[in-house]
């Protein structure tokens, strides 16, 4: 899950909240908050704290994110305690999350029981773990919910490239493609810096090319750090 700097408000409070959509989509790009995906038809503005619950912060800066149809369905409007779940426009949540082969995520090693908790409660809110091969069917995604089906697509599609950048003739060329264009307009962040994790000057450049990464959550390597004033 991609951690963002959405930076200062352009305005203290909007007219209406979904005033804020060119504003958001110019800080962090128009990809999902939660999922990663690229929003290319009818992006939401999604509230962290539901306006139905907390209708003072409707057209609060801080409180609004983007969200795809799947994770704002999902999320709707269940009460969010921001004490007791990870947000990735105040953590980083990249350190949360394993990216996996198949479209799979889990929860990553060496987190305190405090982090795990919070990266479980965000994952539940979404439900960003749901899986077409998950035993449990309600661990199963609707129809519609191609999340794991789109980053299965993603990661076999990074992994493809990868082998042409490790190829000895590699061609700059084919660096900037994958660095500028692709994985930007293919979006999931977190599984392009997990199959190029080996390779810290394409990191570099894809925490550069989505926009409004939170660049103090890597270091010069592109490694995940914690993030100043978060909890991850």
């Amino acid at each position: 899950m991609r951690p963002v700097a959405k930076g200062q408000p352009p305005q203290a409070e909007y007219a209406q909240y979904r005033d804020a959509l060119d504003d958001l989509a110019g800080q962090i790009g128009l990809f999902c908050s939660y999922c990663e995906q690229p929003i290319q038809h009818v992006p939401e503005v999604e509230h962290v704290q539901p306006k139905s619950l907390e209708p003072e912060l409707e057209r609060s800066w801080e409180n609004l994110l983007l969200g795809c149809k799947s994770c704002n369905s999902t999320k709707s409007d269940k009460p969010v305690d921001l004490d007791r779940v990870a947000m990735p426009d105040r953590d980083n949540t990249f350190r949360g999350l394993v990216f996996l082969e198949g479209g799979r995520i889990g929860l990553a090693p060496g987190l305190t029981g405090t982090q795990a908790e919070l990266m479980r409660h965000v994952v539940g809110l979404v439900r960003l773990d749901r899986h077409p091969d998950a035993e449990n069917k309600d661990d199963q995604p609707t129809d519609r919910d191609k999340r794991a089906d789109l980053r299965r697509d993603v990661w076999d599609l990074a992994h493809r490239y990868r082998r042409l950048v490790e190829q000895p003739e590699g061609d700059p060329l084919i660096c900037n493609l994958i660095a500028d264009d692709l994985a930007p307009a293919k979006g999931f962040f977190s599984v392009w810096m997990t199959v190029f994790r080996d390779h810290p000057e394409m990191l570099e450049r894809f925490i550069q090319a989505f926009p409004g990464t939170d660049a103090c959550s890597f270091n010069d390597e592109g490694q995940a750090v914690p993030r100043p004033g978060g909890r991850l």
